[in-house]
């Protein structure tokens, strides 16, 4: 009997899990962010061909997700949750009730700097939701720092220290605090750049999440085209997979946006708020026709991508992301450890584009990145023309060989 509570199969554990998820009124975002994770945790038992979830697999799976270094911190905090709800299922228990960390409010002799720090953000055309964490983690760090410091003209690098030492931060926090620092020093209010003081912790960038060709035609071909939804979704997943458009830019795309003569499609990157045109290919162009005569429901709206269902409103980012998952699963293309979504897709096109030889500034403008360096990340999966790069391993000289030489007869 105990050995029942403690192994469970997994799809036991996914429909109880989506069951008390419902019961308890969660809403549909963590609901899904939930099951985000489940099938992480699911494609990790099946790397170890393991078909029971177990505690113990539950703590590998933690311990792995963190070295993996692939996604933020606040997914990685959902992860942890996600594993000790399992657990609580496992051992029949009810939900343990989370408790949020109380807001840390800036205080009152700081809030005038705070301000006009984030009025210089909204000038320099910062986003608004840019500007409210920058707002959070600002206050956070005025907050933390120690009593003794009752101006900003007098803080100086031991506060910091102080600061960073004794709590727990995130990296949107150490980015927030070296804008912050250097706001303040080109406004005269510090006398030197204490932004050298906030720590630099390095995460391993993740490789892309790059399919094949093959793997790509198999998802495209998981769409039923006959009707007005698979219409629909051909053409967004067309669009990401050959034009490697985000799926904010995809959802956003107005009947406006595409020149039928030019065979282009123009956007404004809702990312970067720059212009970008594209050539579409036959295809693509096929496919997007075919849903706007044959697929659109009537709307005043001049958006392309529309609801199924009355009142037929225009998409949100996220519905990119469930069309992609949707036929994913439909394919049958294994995740192995890659993300599933519009932003895969984007970056198969890029990764593509640079096995070809295409120039990194032209995979730059093609994908709409502000730096130049960015179209490098993609190289990183590219055996074939990283081999290319690798020098022979030198012949062991010095004593470096003669203990090679010991080292045989012992061997």
């Amino acid at each position: 009997m105990e050995q029942a509570t403690k192994n469970r199969n997994l799809n036991q554990i996914k429909e109880e899990l989506n069951r008390r998820l419902m019961v308890m009124r969660y809403s549909e975002v963590t609901i899904r962010h939930y099951m985000q994770v489940f099938r992480w945790i699911e494609d990790f038992l099946e790397g170890y061909c393991e078909k029971e979830y177990t505690k113990e697999a539950g703590q590998r799976f933690i311990g792995e997700y963190r070295l993996q270094a692939k996604h933020a911190p606040t997914l990685f905090q959902c992860a942890r949750t996600v594993v000790r709800r399992i657990d609580e299922i496992l051992e029949d228990k009810l939900f343990t009730p989370c408790f949020r960390e109380p807001q840390i409010h800036c205080p009152a002799r700081f809030t005038e700097w705070r301000d006009k720090y984030l009025e210089h953000l909204t000038k320099r055309g910062f986003r608004e939701t840019t500007i409210n964490s920058r707002k959070l983690y600002a206050g956070r760090l005025l907050a933390r720092l120690p009593d003794t410091v009752l101006t900003l003209e007098k803080l100086t690098a031991a506060d910091l220290y102080q600061a960073f030492t004794q709590y727990e931060w995130v990296s949107t926090g150490f980015v927030t605090a070296r804008s912050f620092l250097i706001f303040l020093f080109e406004n005269d209010v510090t006398k030197t750049d204490l932004s050298v003081c906030v720590p630099n912790p390095r995460r391993p960038r993740a490789l892309p999440s790059v399919y094949s060709k093959d793997e790509v035609s198999r998802l495209l071909s998981a769409v039923n085209r006959t009707t007005s939804i698979g219409k629909r979704d051909y053409a967004i997943l067309m669009l990401a997979t050959y034009l490697g458009l985000r799926s904010s830019d995809i959802v956003n795309l107005s009947l406006k946006d595409i020149d039928h003569a030019a065979k282009t499609i123009g956007v404004v990157q809702i990312k970067t708020a720059r212009p970008l045109k594209l050539v579409m290919n036959s295809d693509l162009e096929d496919a997007i026709m075919d849903y706007i005569q044959n697929g659109r429901p009537q709307s005043l709206s001049d958006k392309i991508f529309l609801g199924a269902q009355a009142p037929y409103a225009s998409l949100t980012a996220g519905a990119g992301y469930v069309v992609a998952r949707k036929y994913f699963d439909l394919a049958g293309v294994k995740a192995l450890g890659r993300k599933q979504g519009p932003q895969s897709l984007r970056q198969s096109y890029a990764t593509a584009l640079v096995a070809k030889g295409v120039p990194y500034a032209v995979v730059k403008e093609a994908l709409g990145h502000e730096d130049p360096e960015s179209a490098k990340h993609y190289v990183r999966v590219d055996v074939r023309r990283l081999r290319i790069c690798a020098i022979s391993v030198p012949k062991p000289a010095g004593a470096f060989a003669v203990m090679l030489g010991d080292l045989e007869g012992v061997l």
